[in-house]
């Protein structure tokens, strides 16, 4: 267990060896060193050197040859804190310096069913509302092992979804059957569309700053998720304008 945690922290496994070494014996010829750690001598005067140069072991003279010594081990543990709060300082500056380059959108590409479902509940860890197009006959039977828990979270957490969805037979009963408990908490709303003249094939959800596609086709089953401030934007809107269209033909 010393040995991996040791490797962990950035020593070889040599020098981790002849680490132990030196603190079993307190300090030691390289002949001496290399003998306790089962290694060969001129391998062991190498890594007794870089452990040295790291400094975990110093050096001196006893008649003449070469003798080292462990450095305490608390050592380890201050140099650890060190170079955290050394990064702790930078890591803002260098954050600032990506920012001010071109700004690059985080994409995130999905495949099969198990993978394209952690976008559904991707939805449910964002803040603020999520906005939609969904078809529910073609989505309940690729994602139908998924769903119940998705729904059952949904309505936990009171995410506050606007979904678009086709006006037919199958959705109808669909939301009346599974998504009836949402509507009526206030927290989903559905506007039905005529699916022959806006068809839906995918499902498409705008949240946060993040735009996510999902095939409804189990035969070509990927998800992509466009992470923009800039492209969310511009989807919302459009999200709200069709919205807007789909409310104005129920008012009339």
């Amino acid at each position: 267990m010393i040995t991996n945690d040791l490797e962990k922290l950035g020593f070889s496994p040599e020098e981790v060896n002849s680490y132990i070494a030196l603190l079993e014996l307190g300090g030691g010829f390289v002949s001496n060193v290399a003998k306790r750690a089962g290694a060969h001598r001129v391998t062991t005067y190498n890594t007794l050197e870089n452990l040295r140069k790291k400094g975990f072991a110093k050096v001196s003279k006893k008649k003449g040859v070469r003798f080292y010594y462990p450095i305490n081990p608390q050592v380890i543990l201050n140099q650890i804190e060190d170079s955290y709060k050394t990064a702790k300082n930078i890591v803002p500056e260098l954050i600032e310096l990506q920012s001010a380059h071109q700004f690059r959108p985080k994409i995130q590409f999905f495949e099969g069913v198990d993978e394209v479902s952690e976008i559904l509940m991707d939805l449910l860890n964002t803040d603020g509302e999520v906005l939609g197009f969904i078809n529910y006959e073609l989505g309940a039977e690729v994602f139908e092992k998924h769903l119940n828990k998705y729904y059952s979270k949904a309505l936990k957490v009171k995410k506050k979804f606007r979904l678009l969805c086709p006006n037919d037979e199958f959705n109808t009963e669909y939301i009346k059957k599974h998504l009836q408990k949402r509507i009526d908490a206030g927290i989903l709303e559905i506007f039905a569309v005529n699916p022959k003249t806006f068809p839906v094939k995918n499902a498409e959800y705008i949240y946060g700053d993040k735009v996510a596609t999902i095939s409804l086709d189990k035969n070509e089953m990927i998800g992509v998720i466009i992470e923009s401030a800039n492209n969310a934007e511009t989807n919302r809107s459009i999200f709200n304008l069709a919205w807007l269209g789909a409310t104005s033909f129920v008012a009339k």
